[in-house]
């Protein structure tokens, strides 16, 4: 249960740490060893597979040399929003240092459970035969790694989104993450909108659990996401928060855990960077090593020669965007005209490498349209990669910890134009964002919450 706060951002702060299953103590016999932490961060990131931790130690009693650098911690956070057990398997001790009190402090790096054993645990051979039981389909497999005891055998909640397609290949003794990766880069939806086929699926882990889906999806869940709806522990849906740009006032109470402390605009994108690498237009193709040296262009010989031309302005209609329909626009539409012209412009060629054609085939007839298709897929995922991060944003907020990794929040920032005595809003960095990255920082009875937010349109 949250306790009632003194100011933003309180929190109550417990540590406890296992060893072969059982729980250090210190010299008064207590198991709550939050005597000799200092401060914490709590790591969640789209781009990683699993949750990460920094805990900074002083100790002043021995503690360090009863570590190992491989003890289970416990870390039990009770906020003014929501409360938090979190458990991480240390995998490094450093930075060692001693004070002028004589005490050393250091810093304890840690993981999910599940980030260790994926180190240990290699996936080897024909996936017919490791996934017979279980099936082909991409959530599928993905449940299979993640859950089977034969692999990291985690309990945690998989949050996992069905695919379009199965998957025949030979695992060449990957590890478990690295597997799931190669299937993020495969797999295509179930459920398509705009009218064509949709891939672009990502992997990560937040404090709800394991999620395993494509960003389409991500963007549908978060415009899904109410205020007046709790965070769903079984579908994995989350609260959707407001966070106001604008000074905490002593005599608001509550209203100021809503109110953002810090923003920063990070670069814009980088038009000349986005030419040079396609990020609006390009060609995609793919080749056979299998059939190089009889291909044209590098293409399989029983596909078409042409490389598939892709751009931003005909697929934008085909993705799922942030904002209620009729709400979020193109930003790339309010440019200057003739600039505008150079976006259509292909400027990059993509290339993938295309697997054995004993592998995948959907279509036995034109076996050449597997190909192609993943050639499509391939633009495809790129653009929709390119548009996630089109509008970033930094900020820093009371902690909050019903906040999650691939969920949404809504922010209200004040534009610098006022209409009278009124300043409006700024439409383009105001609306929802998904959260790329989050970290929880906490030093002492308080703890404030970094995001990382990204969006693909701005306010219509």
């Amino acid at each position: 249960m949250s306790f009632r706060r003194e100011q933003v951002g309180d929190v109550e702060v417990s540590l406890t740490i296992y060893r072969n299953g059982e729980r250090l103590e210190n010299d008064q016999g207590s198991y709550d060893l939050k005597e000799f932490l200092r401060g914490f961060e709590i790591y969640e990131s789209m781009t990683q597979a699993t949750l990460e931790c920094m805990l900074v130690l002083e100790d002043a009693a021995g503690l360090i040399g009863a570590l190992t650098g491989s003890e289970l911690f416990v870390l039990n956070i009770v906020g003014t929003i929501q409360d938090r057990t979190y458990q991480f398997r240390s995998y490094e001790i450093s930075s060692r240092n001693r004070n002028n009190q004589g005490n050393d402090i250091f810093i304890v790096n840690c993981a999910s459970d599940e980030y260790i054993r994926n180190e240990i645990t290699n996936v080897f051979g024909n996936s017919e035969v490791i996934f017979e039981q279980s099936g082909f389909e991409s959530s599928q497999i993905v449940e299979t790694l993640l859950s089977s005891q034969f692999f990291l055998g985690t309990n945690k909640v998989l949050f996992l989104e069905e695919s379009l397609n199965s998957h025949q290949f030979v695992i060449p003794n990957w590890r478990v993450f690295d597997t799931i990766y190669w299937l993020c880069q495969r797999s295509i939806r179930r459920t398509q909108s705009g009218g064509s086929l949709q891939n672009g699926f990502v992997f990560y882990e937040n404090a709800l659990g394991f999620h395993f889906k494509s960003i389409d999806k991500l963007i549908e869940d978060v415009n899904d996401q109410t205020e007046n709806q709790e965070t769903d522990l079984t579908s994995g849906r989350a609260k959707l928060y407001t966070y106001v740009y604008a000074p905490m006032k002593t005599d608001e109470g509550a209203r100021d855990a809503y109110k953002i402390q810090k923003v920063v605009f990070p670069n814009e994108r980088n038009f000349l960077n986005g030419l040079r690498h396609g990020t609006w237009s390009g060609f995609s193709m793919g080749f056979d090593p299998n059939t190089i040296t009889s291909s044209k262009m590098g293409t399989s010989t029983d596909m078409s020669v042409d490389a598939y031309r892709y751009s931003l302005s005909e697929m934008w209609d085909q993705m799922e965007h942030l904002g209620d329909t009729g709400t979020h626009t193109n930003p790339f539409e309010q440019a200057d005209e003739n600039v505008r012209a150079y976006t259509e412009y292909p400027k990059r060629v993509r290339y993938t490498i295309l697997p054995n054609q004993i592998f995948d085939q959907r279509n036995t007839e034109q076996p050449g349209r597997n190909y192609e298709a993943l050639v499509e897929l391939q633009a495809y995922q790129w653009m929709r990669f390119e548009t996630l991060k089109t509008i970033k944003l930094q900020i820093e907020i009371p902690g909050n910890l019903d906040l999650y990794v691939g969920a949404g929040i809504n922010i209200v920032i004040p534009s610098t134009a006022k209409s009278g005595d009124r300043k409006r809003v700024d439409r383009k960095y105001s609306g929802k964002y998904v959260i790329a990255a989050l970290t929880h920082k906490g030093t002492g009875s308080t703890m404030t919450t970094e995001l990382f937010l990204v969006k693909d349109s701005v306010l219509g």
